[in-house]
Order: structure tokens, then C-alpha cells, then sequence
């Protein structure tokens, strides 16, 4: 709960008037509410005290005695922008402010916590970060942030000799700050981490990414208020497909609603990157998408150090240096040739050294809020099942079906249930008696209703299952050119074994029949690749399985 913090005003009639100084809040995140309290005291010959706010939306006030100044404001999260308060008491009055902003930003070099009020791209109050509290006692630097649903804050300050970072946590009005757990993230490794950020997921599970030029770590804990926790390594050689461990120098990274891992990266020289996966133990992999551009298609050149996601699936970054301030990334700009997407600025400033939210988007901008997204095959049938909110201004949804997972074609139209904040729930069912082909794609066209239009995400339907599990290499390392894979396969059918270098090139490629349970399959003609860490991807009915392997021939 925020803390009151008292300054004195002067009524209309002369008196002095004690309210509780303007304070800045994180927007709370659905069903959690934030308390802040506005105890006050006004001289006057009346003894009643009343309360007003406005706007209205997003908050009420509980003020149970008239005789006592003191109240209660607690904001839901349809709070937004700034809020006036005014307590009055005949004749007197005075007023004090909240602001209610949905991104959190390491500040004035990273010696404040403040708070962004964006939406869309622009800002939706005030003109700056808006301080908070201050996250150390002295002079030190915060380099890395994270925020819970329920409102702690974690960071480390900006020193990183030979791996070793302290871990903080924070109350959410400030006055708590705790030391909750200390680690060598690079283990007997002597090199200084250049890059080493942190973010709490959907779960409450939080996660650092950490490297020094060569190697990417990957290391998680159990967010847990203020009290003690504990790092665990969870990878110490994340595998990067598409670019390498050189480009993360700068960045941070942020979690989608269903647990996917965005990580923004750059070297400070012109490479800046975002790349997705999924924390996977030691075979953590990931895989850039896009290379961040402006309007023009020229590079972003600045030294990014935060990303965050807010309520509506919009990703912000933040930079420091020359181009300082915070960014927007507008999701429509994607193009999938190029491997681009576009940013804007929002804010020009100096001082920013990271951002964070609580915010989990099940999808990122799409002109309706998908929460989910699935389907199963019964009776030679595919049933999809989806779910939305917000649908302001929603048109329709087109579900279209392919059977190479190249091309599709609209089967069916679904119009909206109509304009609601509230979840909505749909069904089709797809006959597929008439057709041929054992796996089939669906994805949904969401059209709003100005012609604009997204796509979900692709989810795929087999009429049987083909599955492998349990995919071991032996040995990994390896040492002598061959290797054998083994895995259980639910039934009999064909697969695709390819070995996959760091630059997403595949080197080695074998096919094989298998047949339902275990079976082993010799991996040859590894000895004439270089040596270094490797994908193993097991493709089978078009569904993708991966392993890392380390080539390290005598």
C-alpha cells in the first residue's frame, strides 16, 4: 500500500490543511486492487468531513465516518491517467493528486522507479517518467526490473563483477527494500556480464538472461514478497538461432500470457533484435524474428535496455544514450520477408536503464483481444473452440484451413457477439470425412469492423496422433562422429531428422522409418562439422521437436 507522505495547504479560510502529497501508482492488474490511503486533517467549524474524486471510472472511495478526515481510494484496472481528490469540510477545502500509469521505467539513470502512462503508441498523461520511490538508499544504479501481479518489484543494482548479481526486492509503495538472494551466474567463468536482465511471468516465476558477448545464461526464481528466494541456473549455454550470443550486449526481456519469452537485444552498433522462446531447461533455444527499423527502414541504432508489454498487447522498449527515451513497436508493421518490424518514438529523454510491466498478453496487438485459441479432432471432425474480450469495433472472424500449412481458404465466417468487454466464447466444427490428409491447419482472419484485420496464431489438427517423446542423445557430446538417437514414437510412420547450426542453416539431414515404442536411430556423418553447439529438430507429421547437441569431435 502506497504511503502517505503529508504536505500543508491553506483553505479559503486561512487554515492549514494536511493531505497527503501527489502520489504515482502502477495500474493494478485484474482482480488485485491498490489501497492508497489519504488520511487528512481541515480546520473548520463543521465537523463533517466528505470526499470527492474524479474522474469517476476505476476507483472508489470508502469514507466510513464523517467526523474522521481520514479515507480510502482503491483503484480497480479500469484505472487510468490522473485522479483529483478533494477533501472538504464546510467552507474549506483542498486537493491532492494520483497519477495511474501502466509502465514502469528505472529512471534519472537508474536511481529512480517511475511511472509511463502509454496507450497505442502515445502517451495517455503527463510527459515523462513520473518518479515513484527511490530503489536504493544511496547513490546505486538499477540495472534490471521486474514487477509481480500482485505489486512487489524486483531489481539488481548495475554491478556485475565476474558474474555475481544481487537480487532486491520492494514493496509497492518503496519503503521495503530487502535483499532476497545472491548467485554466480557464470559459475567458475571470470568474465564481467555486460548484459543481465530480469522478468516476472504470468506465473509469478521470475527470470534472468544474462550474458557476457559469448555465452547467453538462463536463470529463474520464485517470486516471494520480501522474503528470501533462490537463484537457479537453468541454462548456461541458451542456444541462438538466427543471429549470436554477441548481440546481447544491451536489452531485456518480458513474457506473454502463455509463457513465451520475448528478448530484445542489441551490440550497441546498429544490431537490434527481438527473438521468442520458451524456457526449456537446457535446451533453452532462441530464435530471432525481427530486426527493429524505423519508418525508412534504417536500423535502430540506439542502446536499448528495457521492453514491456502493456495491457492492450503493444510492446514499448526503452533506450538510453543519444537516442534516450521510450519506444513503441507497432506489431502491424511485421513483415515477414524482410524478418522486420518498425518502432516509433513516444518519449525523448535521457536517464531510462529499464522497463517492466505486469501485464500478460494472451496475444500481442490484434484488432480483437484473443484469449485462447484451440482444437481437437473427434468423430472425423475439427472442433475449434476460442475465446475474446474487448471487442470494441469487432466485425467478424473468418476461419480459414490449410492442408500444406501454406496456403489457406476461408471455410466459414463468425460474426461478433457484439461490442463487450466481457469474454466471449465461440465453436465451429469442421467436417473433414470428405477430405484427405492426416494433419490440417486453422487460423483465424479477425477483422474489425473498418476492414482492418490480424491473424491469430495457427494451430494444427491431426486425425491421429504421431507424437514422439523422450528424445535422448547418446553420447552429447560427440566425440567420434556418430551418435544414436532414441525416442518412443506413438505409432509407426516416417520422420525427418536435421541438424541445425546457430545461423538457422540445416548441415545434416536424415530420414527414417520408425515404428510404435522405442527406437534408436544412428546420427552419422557428424564428423566433418565444425565443432559447437547444434539443434537436433525431429519433424514427424509436421510437428517439430528439438534438442541440443554439442559436436565435439577428437
Amino acid at each position: 500500500m502506497p504511503a502517505c507522505v503529508f504536505i500543508l495547504f491553506t483553505n479559503r479560510s486561512g487554515a492549514q490543511v494536511a493531505l497527503a502529497k501527489p502520489q504515482n501508482i502502477l495500474r493494478p492488474v485484474s482482480p488485485n486492487t491498490t489501497i492508497v490511503n489519504l488520511s487528512g486533517s481541515i480546520g473548520d467549524i463543521s465537523p463533517v468531513h466528505s470526499w470527492s474524486v474524479s474522474p469517476l471510472t476505476g476507483v472508489t472511495i470508502q469514507h466510513p465516518d464523517p467526523a474522521d478526515p481520514a479515507a480510502t481510494a482503491t483503484f480497480t484496472s479500469a484505472a487510468t491517467g490522473v485522479y483529483t481528490f478533494t477533501l472538504t469540510r464546510g467552507a474549506s477545502s483542498a486537493t491532492t493528486t494520483v497519477t495511474v500509469g501502466n509502465l514502469v521505467a528505472a529512471s534519472n539513470g537508474g536511481q529512480d522507479i517511475s511511472l509511463f502512462n502509454v496507450v497505442n503508441g502515445s502517451m495517455a498523461s503527463g510527459n515523462g517518467p513520473a518518479y515513484m520511490f527511490d530503489p536504493f538508499p544511496d547513490a546505486t544504479t538499477t540495472a534490471a526490473l521486474g514487477v509481480t501481479m500482485n505489486g512487489f518489484y524486483y531489481y539488481m543494482p548495475n554491478v556485475f563483477n565476474n558474474g555475481s548479481v544481487t537480487l532486491y526486492a520492494a514493496s509497492l509503495d518503496g519503503l521495503t527494500v530487502v535483499p532476497v538472494a545472491t548467485t554466480d551466474l557464470n559459475g567458475n567463468s571470470n568474465n564481467n556480464l555486460g548484459f543481465v536482465r530480469l522478468a516476472i511471468d504470468a506465473t509469478g516465476k521470475g527470470w534472468l538472461l544474462a550474458g557476457d558477448g559469448v555465452t547467453v545464461y538462463l536463470a529463474s526464481f520464485v517470486a516471494n514478497g520480501l522474503n528470501s528466494t533462490t537463484i537457479d541456473l537453468v541454462d548456461d549455454n541458451v542456444t541462438v538461432i538466427g543471429s549470436s550470443a554477441s548481440v546481447f550486449q544491451n536489452g531485456d526481456l518480458c513474457f506473454s500470457g502463455s509463457g513465451t519469452l520475448f528478448a530484445l537485444a542489441n551490440n550497441g552498433s546498429g544490431v537490434t533484435q527481438i527473438f521468442t522462446g520458451t524456457p526449456n531447461g537446457t535446451n533453452t533455444i532462441l530464435t530471432k524474428k525481427w530486426d527493429l527499423v524505423d519508418g525508412n527502414g534504417n536500423n535502430f541504432n540506439g542502446n536499448v535496455n528495457g521492453v514491456a508489454f502493456d495491457i492492450l498487447g503493444s510492446m514499448y522498449i526503452s533506450a538510453g544514450g543519444t537516442s534516450g527515451g521510450l519506444y513503441y513497436i507497432n506489431q502491424n508493421t511485421v513483415n515477414t520477408g524482410t524478418g522486420t518490424v518498425q518502432f516509433s518514438l513516444v518519449w525523448s529523454g535521457a536517464g531510462l536503464t529499464d522497463l517492466a510491466s505486469n501485464y500478460f498478453p494472451a496475444q500481442t496487438s490484434l484488432p480483437v483481444r484473443l484469449v485462447n485459441f484451440t482444437g481437437h479432432y473427434r468423430n472425423k471432425q475439427a472442433i475449434l473452440n476460442w475465446e475474446t474480450e474487448n471487442e470494441q469495433g469487432f466485425s467478424h472472424f473468418e476461419i480459414e484451413r490449410s492442408n500444406n500449412g501454406s496456403s489457406y481458404s476461408a471455410v466459414a465466417i463468425k460474426y461478433a457477439a457484439g461490442n463487450a468487454s466481457s469474454k466471449q466464447s465461440y465453436q465451429f466444427t469442421d467436417d473433414l470425412s470428405a477430405l484427405t490428409g492426416t494433419a490440417f491447419t486453422y487460423r483465424l482472419k479477425m477483422v474489425d469492423a473498418d476492414g482492418k484485420f490480424k491473424y491469430s496464431p495457427v494451430i494444427m489438427i491431426r486425425r491421429e496422433s504421431n507424437s514422439i517423446n523422450g528424445i535422448a542423445i547418446s553420447p552429447n557430446p560427440v566425440v567420434n562422429g556418430s551418435a544414436t538417437v532414441r525416442f518412443t514414437a506413438a505409432v509407426t510412420g516416417n520422420i525427418t531428422l536435421s541438424v541445425i547450426d546457430l545461423s538457422g542453416k540445416t548441415v545434416l539431414q536424415q530420414q527414417h522409418k520408425v515404428f510404435e515404442g522405442n527406437n534408436s536411430i544412428a546420427l552419422n556423418r557428424t564428423k566433418g562439422l565444425a565443432k559447437g553447439v547444434y539443434v537436433l529438430q525431429v519433424i514427424s507429421e509436421g510437428k517439430v521437436q528439438a534438442v541440443k547437441v554439442v559436436i565435439a569431435n577428437l
